[in-house]
């Protein structure tokens, strides 16, 4: 066997480690899938260097069959373990050397990657996955050593760009996929050893925090990994891990089983381990705790509830840290889970509904973190709360401020009645508009324009700020039209109007 292929080979696992030490933070920044959680630079670094420090043996193939053997074991996450796979693959192929290194290298990949989907029940493309396919197909057009290692770089190199194209999680946030940029790093190294040249890749791609996909909260809780020596086989094992969780990769052999699953189950996922096996190594992550502790760096974070995507996204342009729909029906004990999980030690809740109010309220009395709710009890509160929220000002004046400011509004909703109702002496009839104030109605009208009209007089303002929040079942031009009457006879009258979304069945209103 060449002694100076192999060096190459080791040499060019060696500079992969440097490389992902290099580019461990940025990799972690474009982690946007399957989970936005800010760790797969790392799990790739961790990978590679736990195994190779692990790896003590002066002699060549040793070296190389310890490494193809104990990296599946050593992986980390969903791309360290879909590239240590590759690894595996190739490296298997590497030991069968035979004259032609050209040759050797070509079915190496070509290992290496049917390793990689092979363990993969359901493969996603636009991932790390994709671009160790294309770097095979370059692998297979190049003539000879240098040109196949050539290709196959540029092959993936521009496989990787496509990634934010193939995935809509990449193409929101305008990143490439963060395995994959992981991978080329591999393909670098070994262009660098084999051809004596360096390539300085820019880091040209630059993630953005503010898009909604980073803040997107996982939904499994625990990302679990475990390895575990096998009594007995189960050829059902997969089917039943899917219904556990998702993000599932199972590596096995006659001895061993390696495990990585997304899941909420994890004492169910034990028990089916354990009938099967027994768990050698564990490591349970709560992803939405590393969501949070990657995402926000803040000294007073604010958590508030929402109604759809449009709100939700408003309200984070406003300064909202965390935003959590009001259809999630999380209990109690979800809401205190997020609030110990979040990093900072200062949180205003706004609740934006009475329900969750009490909710709230009982948070409150954690005593682990200095904790506040501001009595918002509508969306247009919860907008008027944040309007008024200053990172730059202390926790107690952010409280008094936002607590002061939506005493200052009145708000309720527009809707048209689906049925005659007849309230305390006030008549509407089926399809009459009306508008309530604290939950009460207190006019109406026989279109939209009117009843704003008559809500106007009524609580007798002719000056301020109008925000209408309205829905897609709302035509938006009806509201546009109502805008520039309403000018008409209030001139002094400042009219906002906002798309709420799709949920937003009835017309929010804030006035002050």
């Amino acid at each position: 066997m060449e002694k100076d292929f192999l060096k190459k080979i080791i040499n060019s696992l060696f500079k992969t480690l440097e490389k992902l030490e290099e580019r461990e933070v940025y990799i972690n920044n474009l982690n946007v899938f399957p989970v936005p959680d800010g760790d797969t630079g790392t799990n790739m670094l961790m990978t590679l260097k736990e195994t190779l420090e692990s790896t003590n043996n002066d002699d060549l193939e040793n070296f190389l069959n310890d490494v193809s053997k104990n990296i599946v074991l050593k992986a980390h996450g969903n791309s360290g373990i879909i590239f240590s796979s590759f690894l595996k693959g190739f490296l298997n192929k590497i030991l069968n050397f035979d004259s032609d290194e050209a040759n050797i290298l070509t079915e190496a990949f070509e290992n290496g990657v049917e390793a990689s989907y092979k363990i993969l029940d359901n493969p996603t493309e636009g991932t790390i996955l994709t671009v160790i396919r294309e770097s095979v197909r370059g692998m297979k057009e190049g003539k000879d050593l240098i040109e196949k290692i050539e290709k196959s770089y540029i092959y993936g190199l521009e496989a990787l760009e496509k990634t934010k194209e193939m995935l809509p999680s990449l193409k929101e946030a305008d990143v490439v996929d963060a395995g994959g940029d992981g991978f080329l790093s591999f393909l670098e190294s070994l262009y660098e050893v084999f051809t004596d040249q360096s390539i300085k890749r820019e880091k040209a791609t630059s993630s953005s925090f503010n898009v909604s996909i980073w803040r997107k909260r996982p939904v499994y809780k625990n990302c679990v990994e475990l390895i575990a020596d096998k009594r007995k086989e189960d050829f059902n094992i997969k089917e039943k891990l899917k219904k556990l969780g998702d993000s599932i990769i199972l590596v096995e052999d006659n001895e061993k089983i390696k495990i990585h699953i997304h899941t909420n189950e994890v004492d169910e996922l034990l028990k089916l381990i354990n009938d099967i096996g027994e768990i050698k190594e564990i490591n349970i992550r709560n992803m939405i705790k590393q969501q949070l502790e990657f995402l926000l760096d803040v000294e007073i974070a604010v958590i508030t509830f929402s109604i759809g995507e449009n709100i939700r996204e408003l309200f984070y342009s406003l300064g909202a840290s965390i935003v959590i729909d009001k259809d999630e029906n999380l209990s109690y004990e979800d809401l205190v889970e997020i609030v110990k999980d979040m990093p900072s030690q200062n949180i205003i809740l706004l609740p934006n509904d009475k329900e969750i109010l009490f909710k709230f309220e009982k948070i409150r009395e954690l005593e682990t973190k200095k904790i506040e709710v501001v009595e918002t009890l509508s969306i247009p509160e919860g907008i008027e709360a944040l309007l008024n929220f200053d990172r730059e000002k202390s926790f107690d004046e952010n409280i008094s401020n936002m607590s002061e400011s939506i005493k200052k509004i009145k708000s309720g909703f527009i809707d048209i009645s689906k049925e005659n109702l007849s309230i305390k002496d006030f008549e509407i009839k089926e399809g009459d508009f009306f508008a309530t104030v604290n939950d009460e109605i207190i006019v109406k009208g026989d279109n939209l324009l009117k009843t704003i009209f008559n809500l106007l007089n009524k609580i007798e303002i002719d000056e301020g700020l109008l925000l209408l929040i309205y829905g897609d079942e709302t035509d938006s031009d009806e509201v546009e039209k109502v805008k520039v009457e309403l000018k008409k006879d209030f001139p002094n009258l400042n009219v906002e109007i906002y798309n709420g979304g799709k949920r937003i069945n009835k017309i929010i209103y804030s006035i002050k």
